[in-house]
């Protein structure tokens, strides 16, 4: 008899993170396989699903044959993929075009064709979404429009993981609650595909995979598969789940009401619900649970530890004032070690004082998701004078994302949603100085997670266990372990709103010009 070990792939969006967990869910072992983004011209983003699939391939063999798994310690397959894509295949499984992954935005003629179909009420409370290039249903669109050869020969538009399960099942046309819900051509109410507004759009819904929850089996390895990845034939493989879906049941949220904060160079806010959010302003977004039960109540700050490293860049010289320039132990200190300039960075932004001085910093590097829907929007600094120094623009960085996130929290709060407390998961999680600063402008208790980097594929792993049985249900399946916790300060919470308070009186006063920017 093996072990009860649990093997999950991660399709990232820039690899795949092949992981191996045991039944208490913690990792055993891990490797990560890079693969390319095709541009083919601006504003597109691309990755062809042959390169996942190699991935999966490259990956378990290094497993094997570097790290020592044994194939009979797999009781379980799970997967994790990106969300919002869309791959054509037809019905041998042909992938008949690139995965037009979630970034990519050549679809604004789509949506609007849509827009004046569907009022932006009607599609809002339908799909738990507002309609946005960034969808799977504006790109199906788009291929029928300009590839309709391939629209005809489709016979499913499928995810990310959709496509890995095919490849190591054989079986064709299964998807997920989760990853359903955001290619925005599921109808939340119904817990089903929307048929009359995809009728009404003029697609052919016979083109839709069927629907299931993330722990269900998509079927057992076959042996072509197993041949080539060295594993047993047989082995079941569970649906999986979308990313986000599966980061928040591996961010340790077990019950409704529970939260966390994704802080990756993009960042999220989620919180589990017994239903849909429809915020009035559309400001936040919906999408199912890996139980397809749940709802995630979501919403995303688009330049989160993006902008962090964007500020690295361009002040990062600074760390250099820090030592002897003529010191030659020390001179290129940056360049040589990531760890050393993140720790000056946050010494030098926490030497300056809470609100930088009456510096701020607008960290819409790429427009802005949540609360604004802005895609013309800049980053900007505001408030500068002689007496500013680096150590303020390093600190109102650090702030201005805080804020951000702060603004995304206050819509969650203005339709009453019960958030205690926070979970922080992500990159952005190690830094100590985000972590005081979150919690004090929140103004609510935030633990961090022990291993933040790893929330996506334990939450494959949490879905495929529950699917045979190592876990008896998502809210019991792991004990979360914390690595620190933190408790808001009432007089920095203080401090922090009243520039708060400004900060948000910003961008309605820059607006006109971002507009007028956009048009240059």
């Amino acid at each position: 008899m093996g072990m009860n070990y649990i093997l999950t792939y991660d399709i990232g969006t820039t690899g795949n993170k092949c992981t191996v967990f045991d039944s208490l869910g913690q990792e055993v072992m891990a490797t990560t396989v890079s693969y390319n983004t095709m541009y083919p011209k601006p504003g597109w983003s691309e990755q062809d699903p042959h390169d996942f699939w190699q991935s999966v391939v490259t990956g378990t063999r290094e497993l094997i044959d570097r790290f020592g798994l044994r194939p009979k310690d797999v009781a379980v397959i799970g997967i994790s993929g990106q969300m919002n894509g869309c791959i054509p295949i037809d019905d041998k499984g042909n992938v008949l075009y690139n995965n037009i992954i979630h970034s990519d935005c050549r679809t604004q003629s789509q949506c609007g064709f849509i827009q004046e179909y569907i009022d932006f009420d009607s599609f809002y409370k339908i799909t738990g979404n507002r309609i946005d290039p960034h969808y799977t249903l504006p790109k199906v669109l788009w291929l029928k429009e300009n590839h309709f050869d391939i629209y005809y020969q489709t016979r499913y538009f499928i995810n990310t993981k959709d496509y890995i399960s095919y490849c190591l099942t054989g079986n064709l046309g299964i998807t997920d609650y989760s990853d359903a819900s955001l290619t925005c051509m599921l109808d939340l109410s119904k817990g089903d595909w929307a048929y009359d507004m995809l009728k009404f759009l003029g697609l052919d819904v016979g083109k839709l995979p069927s629907l299931h929850t993330s722990n269900e089996i998509a079927g057992g390895l076959s042996k072509e598969a197993a041949d080539l990845l060295g594993l047993i034939p047989g082995t079941p493989v569970t649906v999986g789940g979308g990313d986000g879906a599966c980061a928040t049941r591996g961010s340790g949220v077990q019950n409704t009401g529970d939260t966390y904060n994704y802080f990756g160079s993009s960042s999220w806010i989620a919180n589990l619900s017994d239903a849909p959010i429809f915020d009035k302003d559309a400001r936040i977004f919906n999408y199912f649970d890996l139980d397809g039960k749940h709802m995630i109540v979501c919403g995303t700050v688009q330049s989160a530890a993006a902008s962090y490293n964007w500020a690295m860049d361009m002040l990062g010289q600074t760390v250099q004032s820090f030592q002897d320039v003529n010191d030659p132990v020390h001179s290129n200190d940056l360049s040589q070690d990531p760890k050393k300039s993140y720790d000056k960075m946050e010494a030098l932004a926490r030497s300056a004082p809470i609100g930088s001085n009456g510096l701020f910093f607008l960290p819409y590097l790429m427009g802005e998701r949540t609360p604004l829907w802005d895609p013309n929007t800049r980053g900007a600094f505001v408030g500068f004078t002689l007496f500013h120094e680096r150590s303020d623009m390093i600190r109102s960085v650090y702030e201005g994302v805080a804020y951000a996130l702060r603004s995304v929290l206050d819509v969650f709060r203005e339709n009453e949603a019960d958030i205690r407390d926070m979970i922080l998961i992500g990159g952005g999680a190690k830094s100590k100085l985000w972590n005081e600063m979150l919690c004090s402008i929140f103004n609510i208790p935030l633990k961090v997670h022990s291993s933040p980097g790893v929330a996506t594929s334990l939450g494959a792993a949490i879905a495929a266990g529950v699917g045979v049985g190592i876990f008896k249900d998502y809210e019991s399946a792991i004990n979360t372990l914390y690595s620190s916790e933190y408790a808001p300060i009432e007089s920095e919470h203080k401090e922090y709103d009243k520039h708060y308070e400004i900060y948000k009186s910003i961008y309605p006063g820059l607006k006109p010009v971002y507009n007028e920017i956009a048009k240059l």
